[in-house]
């Protein structure tokens, strides 16, 4: 019978672990091997041994202690998260590389790039993409087309009010601060108002001069949706909430940008309107 590390020891990995794939998330991989070494001042006090039987490696991440090519692959198990399969992957690689003393610079980023690998492969937010051929595209009729363009789109933005909007974050900072699922699922209300967003934006008549910025603007509003919905995984999956909330970041990245785009266009062309228009909403109060 295989021995298998405590509840503990597995418990201060995964925090390594998550940890990890933050720093390389957020920061990037260039100094993230030492990142690794630093695990063992996470247990003041405590040593990390491994049991009389390692076969327990090989169960979790097929990795022999004396193997020269790190593997990362873990055994997943029913009702496994994408966290569970790399966290154990990644303690058990790592103390088969202290162990073999084999732990140093090179084997860490190996290994800290074979884990990066298998969380990029199994935290993709699907995506449902929006073409042109989508579109309610049409004609340019100069002036007129554009007024009308910034009125319709200033509406629909009218639909999420700028509290709402702000209370994202708000949201998922506070969920994760308390650790409480139902904070999660306050998202909720957001991702139905982004949907809503979403089919006026595919409906709405779009003068062919806008179409780039418009797609930018639908398709990133529609990621919006995707990366919240699967944001409300963070606190059973944290691999897969930091790729939601890397997703949600670039999609508002991607949506400020066009939108500056498209506003700029508008006061290019002198468009004047009149206060408490759309036109006027989407000119100065966004």
């Amino acid at each position: 019978m295989s021995i298998l590390p405590s509840k503990k020891i597995v418990s201060i990995f995964i925090l390594a672990a998550a940890l990890v794939g933050s720093i390389i998330i957020a920061f990037g991989r260039d100094k993230s091997s030492q990142v690794i070494n630093i695990a063992n001042n996470l247990v003041a006090g405590d040593k990390v041994s491994l049991p009389e039987n390692p076969n327990w490696q090989n169960e979790l991440s097929g990795v022999n202690a004396n193997a020269d090519k790190v593997k990362t692959e873990g055994a997943t198990s029913a009702g496994q998260t994408v966290t569970d399969t790399a966290s154990i992957s990644l303690m058990s690689n790592y103390l088969a590389l202290k162990q073999s003393g084999k732990l140093d610079d090179a084997s860490a980023q190996k290994l800290i790039d074979q884990t990066t690998n298998y969380i990029a492969e199994n935290t993709s937010v699907p995506i449902n993409k929006i073409s042109a051929s989508d579109l309610n595209i049409v004609a340019d009729n100069g002036k007129q087309s554009i007024m009308d363009y910034g009125e319709n789109l200033g509406t629909i933005a009218k639909i999420k009010s700028r509290a709402a909007i702000q209370n994202d974050f708000g949201i998922i900072t506070q969920a994760i601060q308390s650790g409480d699922q139902s904070k999660l699922n306050e998202l909720d209300g957001v991702i139905t108002s982004y949907k809503n967003i979403v089919s006026k934006l595919v409906k709405t008549p779009v003068p062919k001069t806008f179409v780039k910025a418009h797609l930018d603007i639908v398709n990133s509003t529609n990621s919006m949706v995707s990366a919240l919905t699967e944001m409300k995984s963070a606190l059973s999956d944290p691999f897969k909430g930091l790729a939601a909330l890397q997703l949600y970041q670039s999609s508002i990245n991607t949506l400020s940008q066009a939108t500056s785009a498209t506003i700029s266009f508008i006061k290019q062309n002198n468009i004047i309107y009149k206060q408490d228009s759309g036109g006027y909403y989407l000119l100065y109060e966004i």
